[in-house]
């Protein structure tokens, strides 16, 4: 029995659009091979698995696992447990995750020979930092005291059910094995250092409930000293699953007793029915530490429930080591993203499996590209009313589809969209083509797609610059480093200017003007590079681009550099956000940099500074003054841009030269998630400005 304990008009080319196509044909050709590579059959690529040494290995394990209860030396133990549970709102397009809610537990170990176990729940807290009313299975809350026992069962058979152990009796039937390596570990229980050998696991049959991923045995006695692994499709019992991952680390104990160290869990769901870019995420983490080896356990420990709990009030008054954020503290904004060890996972599982599909979400899906709501509804001055749906297929794991599409009932014209990428395998890397596709101006985002049709609605305040796209792009995402990629983008577009569809000419109360832009075939070669920083909680990006535009050649040089730190505990953040830019050559209008009010520098009239170059500073700092209802920030902003001439005659001249400044302050409401500013532009005829906006997190979605 296992136990995790309880439970238009076509595109055409422009004079040296030869050189501009071959740019887009060499990042065309990297994005099919990116993509084609992941089809090399799998006979090809195939090691040597189940050999007579690997599968002797796996009865020796299996002999050492039916044994440990028959140690003479080892006849019981107590020990304490500490772990954290997270719950997430997880958004895909960036691999960042918004916080919910945070539990903190503190358990009570026991085993005794020949197979009984118990845990107590002493110590229980939690704290939402968004609204929610998740209640988790049992077994989320405890430790896994076996290494699940012979048969793998999560969430009180809830979320997966009895999947065969690796080293249960008879495991050689349901899987492969493969010897990968022998490498060192450190135990951070001990401080000491063991050799073990590396088994990966995979199912012989991927239609069928099953194990993938490794197994780590002491080489000198073949104990289980690690599991990393996933599941296979089948697996999941809930059709909101696309994956869980699990780690598990036994650490060593006197020398000779491989028992439980440190345990780690992580859940992802999504709604099985539409492609969102959005999911939820449940992360545990335990330690199990402080062992008795050998302590007089009486009977009547072991009877009735195998998980007790203290009464709640007790659990509450329980007095923890560290405060409720204590681990998300230390790990900084890295708390909030990916554990390593779970990409790790997520990673040699796919390397694993190979052409089988890992994710138990459906393959067909109805599809909603980010930023979600407003691809299915939206209203600007642009475009009018505007509806859309779409439709996604994964066909293969290696090969992913959408198709897109809407209409424009301002412009009376269509918009379609298609892509292709490496599907779960390389999501980031593929091919897209579409029909007047809008895009804005700027190097910022002013507002989320939701709260601008509000205020265009309402209001006739419409904070985008739209013009349209007809054309393709391809991309090829690389990861020559931990926790950085370099991104290659070839485009082939034609732009067209947009123009007022929704305001009457006898409406002198109507929308600002649109700003135009050239028209012509725009083509380039992008290379963008995400890097590490040796400081924490620092992040730099780089940018750059070579094109063409109507038989001229332009560039440009970008980049920017991200500070954030949080200290929950205190409900206490700071962030400040560096970025800047310069076109070279002959670059069309839509190439030029924006800034003035809302999201660069406040308190100016919006996008009244435009010019080939630019730098943009912003800061803030925020205070939670009654959590969950009301936080105080206070926030600054920079920024200037270079132009030789007034480039758009509909904006307002002003001082060349002369950088803009604005501070102000703001409310956040709700647990932060709407933000009420007051900024005053301090200097070239700033004024004052109420912004009333959305916390960035939640734009993908809106």
């Amino acid at each position: 029995m296992g136990r995790y304990l309880g439970r238009g008009e076509g595109p055409v080319f422009q004079e040296g659009g030869a050189l501009s196509l071959s740019l887009f044909s060499a990042c065309l050709a990297l994005a099919v091979l990116g993509i084609s590579s992941l089809f090399v059959p799998l006979s090809a690529q195939d090691p040597e698995w189940n050999s007579p040494r690997v599968l002797r290995m796996i009865q020796e394990a299996r002999d050492v696992r039916q044994g440990t209860v028959q140690d003479p030396t080892l006849r019981s133990y107590s020990s304490k447990a500490r772990g954290y549970v997270y719950f997430y709102l997880d958004r895909e397009d960036t691999g960042e995750r918004i916080l919910v809610k945070t539990d903190q537990i503190a358990l009570e170990v026991f085993w005794r020979t020949p197979d009984q176990f118990k845990q107590r729940i002493v110590g229980l807290r939690d704290e939402k930092s968004l609204p929610t009313n998740i209640h988790y299975h049992l077994d989320h809350l405890v430790v896994v005291q076996d290494d699940f026992g012979d048969r793998i069962r999560i969430g009180d058979g809830d979320e997966v059910e009895a999947v065969v152990h690796p080293a249960a009796p008879g495991s050689e039937l349901f899987y492969d094995f493969l010897l990968a390596d022998s490498i060192t570990l450190n135990l951070p229980a001990t401080s000491d250092t063991v050799r073990v050998y590396e088994i990966q696991v995979r199912p012989k049959n991927f239609e069928v409930p099953g194990f993938v991923g490794s197994v780590f045995l002491d080489r000198a006695t073949k104990a289980i000293v690690r599991m990393s692994f996933t599941f296979t499709p089948s697996s999941y019992v809930d059709s909101y699953l696309d994956h869980i991952s699990i780690s598990l680390e036994n650490g060593l104990w006197m020398g000779r007793y491989w028992l439980p160290f440190r345990q780690q869990l992580e859940i992802r769901r999504e709604v099985p029915y539409l492609d969102f870019p959005a999911g939820s995420v449940i992360r545990g983490s335990f330690e199990i530490r402080d062992y008795e080896i050998n302590p007089p356990l009486s009977s009547s420990l072991f009877m009735g429930r195998t998980i007790t709990a203290l009464p709640d009030s007790a659990r509450r008054v329980f007095p923890f080591e560290d405060s409720i954020h204590a681990q998300l503290d230390e790990e900084g904004l890295q708390g909030f993203r990916p554990p390593p060890e779970m990409d790790e996972i997520r990673s040699l599982a796919l390397s694993i499996a190979k052409d089988q599909y890992l994710s138990g979400l459906g393959r067909s899906r109805l599809f909603l590209p980010s930023p979600a709501l407003s691809s299915a509804l939206r209203f600007n001055r642009a475009e009018g009313l505007f509806v859309g749906a779409g439709v996604s297929h994964t066909p293969l794991p290696m090969l992913g589809l959408s198709l897109y599409g809407g209409f424009s009932f301002g412009r009376e014209r269509p918009t379609l969209e298609g892509s292709v990428t490496g599907g779960e395998r390389s999501p980031s890397s593929g091919l897209k083509a579409f029909l007047n596709r809008p895009q804005d101006l700027g190097p910022v985002q002013a507002i989320s797609g939701v709260l601008n049709t509000l205020t265009a609605l309402t209001r006739n305040h419409d904070f985008t610059d739209l013009f349209f796209a007809t054309g393709a792009r391809a991309t090829h995402t690389l990861s020559p480093w931990s926790q950085g990629e370099l991104q290659l983008t070839a485009r082939w577009e034609r732009h067209r200017s947009a123009r007022d569809v929704v305001s009457s000419d006898l409406d002198d109360t109507g929308f600002r003007p649109v700003l135009p832009v050239d028209e012509g075939v725009w083509t380039s070669l992008a290379l963008a590079g995400s890097f590490p920083m040796p400081w924490p909680n620092l992040h730099l990006t780089t940018v750059g681009l070579m094109g063409r535009f109507k038989g001229q050649s332009f560039g440009s040089l970008s980049g920017g550099l991200n500070y954030r730190r949080r200290w929950l505990t205190r409900g206490t953040e700071v962030q400040a956000d560096l970025q800047g830019g310069t076109l070279l050559g002959s670059p069309p209008l839509q190439a030029h940099y924006f800034l003035g009010g809302r999201q660069t520098v406040p308190g100016y009239p919006f996008r009244s500074r435009v010019g080939d170059g630019y730098w943009l500073l912003r800061s803030e700092a925020s205070i939670d003054l009654l959590h969950p209802f009301l936080r105080l920030r206070a926030f600054g902003a920079a920024g200037e841009t270079r132009a030789e001439k007034l480039l758009y005659p509909t904006l307002l001249p002003m001082e060349d030269g002369s950088s803009l400044l604005s501070a102000g302050l703001g409310l956040g409401l709700g647990w932060d998630v709407i933000r009420l500013d007051l900024a005053k532009g301090l200097r070239n005829g700033g004024e004052w400005e109420m912004i009333l906006w959305v916390k960035h997190d939640f734009w993908p979605w809106l």
